[in-house]
C-alpha cells in the first residue's frame, strides 16, 4: 500500500491496517493517532516527526525505519522490530515496548519516561541524552550500549547490562536488584540512594560516582575503580570489594565489618566514623 492510499483511507475511518505491508511508506509528519499497525511490515519507512499517538504497532517490523521526532506516546510496540531504527528524540512516554527488539537501534534524547521495556532487546543501542525516568526494564538486555548521560531516576532495571556506557547517568532511587553490570562504565553516574543489592559490577568503572546511600549489600565490586567516588553512608554488609581502587573514596559513616577488603587500596581515602573489620590494619589496606 502506498502514502496515499493509507492517507485517503485513514481520512475515511479506516483504523485498522494490522498486516498491511508498508515498505519504505514515507508518512512525514502525518497525524494517525489511534491507527492500527499491529503486525505491519514498516521496514525501511519514513515516519519522521509523525502522530502515532496511542496506536496500536505490536509486532510491526519497523527495521531501519526513521521515527526521528515522531509522537508514540502511550502506543502499544510490545513484541515490534525496530532494530537500527532511528528513534532520535522521539516520545514514547508511557508506551509499551515488552519483548521488543531494539538492537542498534538510535534512541539519542529520546523521551521513554514511564515505558515499559521488559524483555526488550537493547544491546548496541544508543541512548544518549534520553530521558528513561520511571521505566520498567526488568531482564532487559542492555549490553554494550550507550547510555552516557541518560536520566533514569526511579528506573526499575534487572538484566544484561555487561560493559554498557552509563558515565554520568543519573540513576538515583532507582532499583538495579540482581542485575549484570560487569565491565560497565558509571564514571561520575549519579547512583544516590539507589538498590544495587546483589548486582554484579565486576570489573566496572565507578570513578567519581556518587554512592551516597545507596544499597550495596551482597554486590559484587571485585577490582572496580571506585577512586574519588562517594560511598558516604552507603550499605555495604557482606559486599565483595576484593582488590577494588577506593583511593580518595569517601567512606564516611560506612560500616565494612561484613565487606571483603581484601587488597583494597584506601590510600587517600576518607575514612571518618567508619566502622572497619577488627583486623584492619592501615598498612594492609592504605597502600
Amino acid at each position: 500500500m502506498h502514502s496515499n492510499e493509507l492517507l485517503a483511507a485513514y481520512n475515511d475511518g479506516r483504523r485498522d491496517f494490522s498486516g498491511v505491508r508498508l515498505w519504505g511508506i514515507n508518512l512525514t509528519r502525518q497525524k494517525l493517532p489511534g491507527i492500527n499497525l499491529q503486525n505491519a511490515d514498516l521496514r525501511g519507512a519514513n515516519l519522521m516527526g509523525i502522530n502515532l499517538r496511542s496506536a496500536c504497532l505490536e509486532g510491526a517490523d519497523l527495521t531501519e525505519a526513521d521515527l526521528t521526532g515522531a509522537d508514540l506516546s502511550g502506543g502499544d510496540l510490545n513484541r515490534a522490530n525496530l532494530s537500527g531504527a532511528n528513534l532520535t528524540e522521539i516520545n514514547l512516554t508511557g508506551a509499551y515496548l515488552l519483548d521488543s527488539n531494539l538492537s542498534a537501534a538510535i534512541l539519542n534524547k529520546a523521551n521513554l519516561s514511564g515505558c515499559n521495556l521488559s524483555d526488550a532487546d537493547l544491546s548496541n543501542a544508543h541512548l544518549w541524552g534520553a530521558n528513561l525516568c520511571g521505566v520498567q526494564m526488568l531482564n532487559v538486555n542492555l549490553q554494550d550500549a550507550n547510555l552516557r548521560g541518560a536520566y533514569m531516576c526511579q528506573a526499575v532495571v534487572n538484566g544484561n547490562l555487561t560493559a554498557a556506557n552509563l558515565s554520568g547517568v543519573n540513576l538515583s532511587w532507582s532499583v538495579l536488584t540482581g542485575a549484570n553490570l560487569s565491565e560497565a562504565i558509571l564514571t561520575e553516574a549519579q547512583l544516590a540512594s539507589a538498590n544495587l543489592r546483589n548486582v554484579n559490577l565486576t570489573g566496572a568503572k565507578l570513578r567519581g560516582a556518587d554512592l551516597h546511600g545507596t544499597d550495596l549489600s551482597h554486590a559484587n565490586l571485585t577490582g572496580v575503580n571506585l577512586s574519588e567516588a562517594s560511598l558516604l553512608m552507603a550499605k555495604l554488609a557482606h559486599t565483595i570489594l576484593e582488590g577494588a581502587v577506593l583511593s580518595g573514596t569517601d567512606l564516611r559513616g560506612t560500616n565494612l565489618t561484613e565487606t571483603n577488603l581484601a587488597g583494597v587500596n584506601l590510600l587517600g581515602a576518607n575514612l571518618r566514623g567508619v566502622v572497619m573489620p577488627a583486623s584492619w590494619s592501615a598498612r594492609a589496606y592504605a597502600g
